[in-house]
């Protein structure tokens, strides 16, 4: 890299390793009106042909809701033939008949799990965050009961199992539900949903879609070449979308020039598919070329601009204009926010062309460089977050000396909100790399956002994975720090035994005397989860007395904190008080904003003051820290309730369990039945 060239990251969100920048973003609230649910975005025209199967799903229409089964209609069919299209059609010109609302879900590589997905259609159907359920049972318990007797038409895109059907069956006879999957769903059939096998277009309608698709006269003037290549195309809808849009490319190509290029094909459809691919991939730009072979490498559902640029090692704009290239080739569809997504057999066929022309250390590279733009984009991320003080076993100065850092916490947590599906993923291929190095670090890293907003299956998921790679990494300070923040995930989900397991590992790891000291920290925190408050005390005086001998500001200011937690369930308030008030003059000192909001929040909790808790929710909402605003909230609500304010309580409990809910945390359930603590 040119001594002009040099690295920022600062309060928007975008490219962090070739001085870009990792952003901000401003959350809004708003009340939405009620409407009714139409999930559904209307469909791209054209649409041909699929006469016969409309005229089916028609005669299904029920007029008079009874409680019961709704018809369920299972559409089969090859990748790229056109399920979706026709489910979604089917959807528009049958809306009228289904005034309650289009609900939508697609399952499939990168789709939801049916919990997610029950989640998602509650809240579409009125269901306010905070009372939708936290579990699969309940939130199908809640859904089932919602949708009694609804007409309601429900959506449910690439299955691969009954099961996913049945978790989102509306129980009512009134709806209909439409289903696509690539293979047979025989539990489906059995319980008598009505079987539509899609096959490719007929060639008058392949035709037709292509000459609309391509609204000029070169589809009519070559009707022999427009049928070569729509039955080159395997006639699937999706790939005749490909070529016109090579041909809208080219507007001065006869369509036997495409023909030309694909021609050759054997007879099986995949192949044909691949053949187009290769056939547009050649036609691209070389500087398109190069970075086609690396999009399938990419690790994550959807990505932006910014790591492609860093894995390419060109400026984002240069990038930007590539990914213009290929989404016009129709090989890459462009989402807000300056988003891609690549549909699985482009990115197959992008995958077989870089095994092809790239060797494995090449695609070795690529990827490290893709998984190291996570990783300094999330250490940037976390110190901005949670300040430089906080214990990290990987020297965040490593990546970020030399770099301007400009984020504040807010923005911090945005990014992380943007990225952090990408960093799991990034984690769970560096393992299968046996990078075990990157997996921890990226772990350790991501922290301040699991802490704040805590999403708590994919904390244990990547807290588990990370575990397992510090270990093989034979590096016991990684692990037994990795250890402690997963210890506390389980904490949070209420599994105390596997916590301990996790803490009693982590101290026998601990060798230096800051890491014990967190290790001590973590073990306080859930002996006083567990009613255990005299060994809570033990541990945080013990941790506390470690940062003080080693000058640790922000550690010292945290453990006195803690101290005056477990005097305070001691009953010792008077000291708790005591401690509060140092640790918030600790944590002001060492400009550790979010140790100063916990302090005043635990001041307010011993001794109800309306004007600390509105200090510390400023500080709160000025880092953009759910978890300690649904703190607040939870406060404001027990105090509500012991002055009679039963109104006033009722929107802090609310706004507590929204958050809890949208964490994961069994708090949430306890919130909605009036039993939490």
């Amino acid at each position: 890299m040119g001594t002009d060239v040099h690295n920022v990251q600062a309060g928007v969100a975008a490219q962090v390793v070739q001085a870009g920048h990792i952003g901000s973003v401003t959350f809004q609230h708003a009340e939405l009106p009620k409407v009714v649910p139409v999930l559904t975005l209307g469909v791209t025209p054209p649409f041909v042909d699929r006469a016969e199967h409309l005229a089916t799903l028609r005669s299904l229409v029920k007029i008079d809701p009874i409680s019961g089964r709704p018809v369920v209609v299972a559409v089969r069919g090859m990748p790229g033939v056109g399920k979706t299209a026709l489910l979604l059609q089917a959807a528009t010109v049958l809306a009228a008949h289904y005034p309650d609302g289009v609900l939508y879900a697609s399952f499939g590589a990168g789709g939801e799990s049916p919990a997610d997905a029950l989640g998602r259609l509650l809240s579409s159907l009125g269901v306010p965050d905070s009372l939708v359920p936290p579990g699969f049972r309940r939130r199908r318990d809640l859904y089932r009961s919602l949708t009694a007797k609804l007409r309601l038409i429900t959506v449910l895109d690439d299955v691969t199992d009954a099961a996913q059907v049945e978790a989102l069956l509306p129980n009512s006879a009134a709806g209909l539900v439409l289903v696509a999957s690539n293979s047979v769903l025989s539990d489906l059939h059995a319980d008598g949903a009505v079987p539509i096998v899609l096959e490719p277009l007929a060639i008058p309608d392949a035709v037709a879609l292509l000459g609309q698709l391509c609204p000029d006269v070169r589809v009519d003037k070559e009707p022999e070449s427009a049928v070569e290549l729509v039955e080159l195309c395997g006639r699937l809808p999706m790939v005749v979308r490909v070529a016109a849009a090579r041909l809208l490319e080219h507007p001065k190509w006869t369509v036997a020039r495409v023909v030309d290029d694909v021609r050759g094909a054997d007879t099986e459809v995949l192949d044909k598919v691949n053949k187009l691919f290769d056939a547009v991939y050649a036609d691209l730009p070389d500087e398109a070329r190069d970075s086609y072979r690396v999009l399938g490498l990419l690790v994550g559902p959807e990505f932006g601009a910014e790591v492609l640029a860093a894995v390419v090692r060109l400026p984002v704009a240069q990038v930007r204009a590539r990914l213009d290239k290929l989404c016009a080739a129709a090989l890459l569809e462009e989402r807000a926010d300056d988003r891609y997504a690549v549909h699985r057999l482009v990115r197959a066929h992008a995958l077989r062309v870089a095994a092809e022309e790239t060797d494995s250390e090449d695609r070795e590279r690529y990827l490290r460089r893709a998984v190291e733009w996570w990783l300094l984009g999330a250490t940037a991320a976390d110190v901005a977050a949670t300040g430089r003080e906080r214990l990290r076993v990987a020297d965040p100065q490593r990546l970020l000396a030399g770099n301007e850092l400009t984020m504040d916490a807010r923005s911090a947590l945005a990014w992380f909100e943007r990225e952090h599906a990408n960093i799991a993923a990034a984690m769970r291929a560096c393992a299968k790399h046996g990078w075990h190095t990157y997996v921890w670090q990226l772990f350790e890293a991501t922290f301040a956002y699991y802490d704040a907003r805590r999403p708590l299956a994919s904390w244990v998921e990547t807290g588990t994975l990370a575990v397992e790679s510090a270990e093989l990494d034979s590096n016991p300070a990684a692990e037994a720090r990795c250890r402690c923040l997963l210890a506390k995930a389980y904490q949070e989900l209420e599994r105390y035994d596997d916590a301990a397991v996790e803490l009693h590992r982590a101290r026998e790891l601990a060798t230096d005397d800051r890491l014990r000291a967190s290790t001590y920290d973590f073990t306080g925190n859930l002996a006083l989860r567990t009613g255990d408050y005299e060994g809570a005390l033990h541990w945080f005086q013990s941790a506390r007395q470690i940062n003080i001998d080693l000058n640790r500001a922000r550690g010292t200011a945290l453990q006195t904190l803690f101290v005056g937690r477990a005097l305070t369930r001691l009953g010792r308030t008077d000291e708790a008080l005591a401690m509060f008030t140092e640790a918030t003059d600790r944590a002001t000192a060492a400009g550790a904003d979010s140790v100063v909001a916990k302090s005043l929040l635990a001041t307010a909790a011993a001794r109800p003051d309306e004007t600390l808790l509105t200090r510390a929710e400023a500080i709160a909402t000025r880092l953009g820290n759910s978890a300690l605003q649904a703190e607040i909230h939870l406060l404001r609500a027990t105090q509500a309730e012991a002055t009679g304010d039963t109104p006033a309580a009722t929107i802090h409990r609310t706004a507590a369990a929204t958050a809890y809910e949208r964490m994961g945390s069994p708090k949430a359930a306890r919130l909605l039945a009036g039993t939490a603590d």
